[in-house]
């Protein structure tokens, strides 16, 4: 999946070849999974009958680690609008850190404490990675995922697997310095969580 354009307004998900071996979309084996394992998390879900692709999980309660709820579109433009700079900056290439919230960010998911889960439209090689936004400090940590796609994917295969989520952002984060931690999945009473682990 690529991020591309606006259409009424909206954020607009272009589809490239998102289809997985079993014919399932990424966002369909989540929702398949949510439904089946979590089941308190897929009753969260509030997407609208005629969501597009990722806007199919809005309001599914931390899907995306650490504990970010994805929105829809239409409250990932509400935010995108209500967080973005009135200044005019020279903007940096897409996957570098930003201390003020730019109109090129497009919101994904929150954890309704003013951090943002936010796909970086910016210019450059890394165009279309998925970022963290933290309400005091921007967005220093190094790119959480290189796409919304490899983002559906990790989670994915994490929830069918049990594997670690965030493998490769945590060794680039390592490579600069960072601390971070990988996380697992665990379901309580009917609720996705994720733990962090060592990487």
């Amino acid at each position: 999946m690529m991020w591309g354009g606006r259409t009424s307004g909206h954020p607009m998900v272009r589809h490239d070849d998102d289809m997985t071996e079993s014919g399932l979309q990424w966002w369909e084996r989540i929702h398949n999974w949510l439904r089946d394992n979590a089941p308190r998390t897929f009753d969260q879900i509030t997407a609208a009958p005629d969501a597009d692709g990722f806007w199919h999980l809005a309001g599914a309660g931390n899907l995306i680690p650490t504990a970010y709820t994805p929105l829809s579109s239409e409250n990932s433009n509400r935010e995108r609008i209500r967080k973005t700079t009135r200044f005019q900056v020279e903007a940096e290439p897409a996957g570098t850190t930003s201390g003020i919230f730019l109109g090129e960010f497009v919101p994904v998911a929150a954890d309704g404490m003013g951090d943002y889960v936010f796909v970086d439209e910016r210019q450059g090689r890394a165009s279309g990675c998925i970022r963290e936004w933290d309400v005091d400090e921007g967005s220093r940590l190094p790119t959480l995922w290189p796409s919304l796609d490899s983002m559906l994917t990790d989670i994915a295969r994490s929830l069918e697997t049990g594997e670690p989520v965030l493998q490769e952002h945590a060794k680039a984060a390592r490579a600069k310095f960072f601390k971070v931690s990988v996380y697992v999945p665990e379901v309580r009473d009917g609720m996705l969580s994720w733990q962090p682990v060592r990487a």
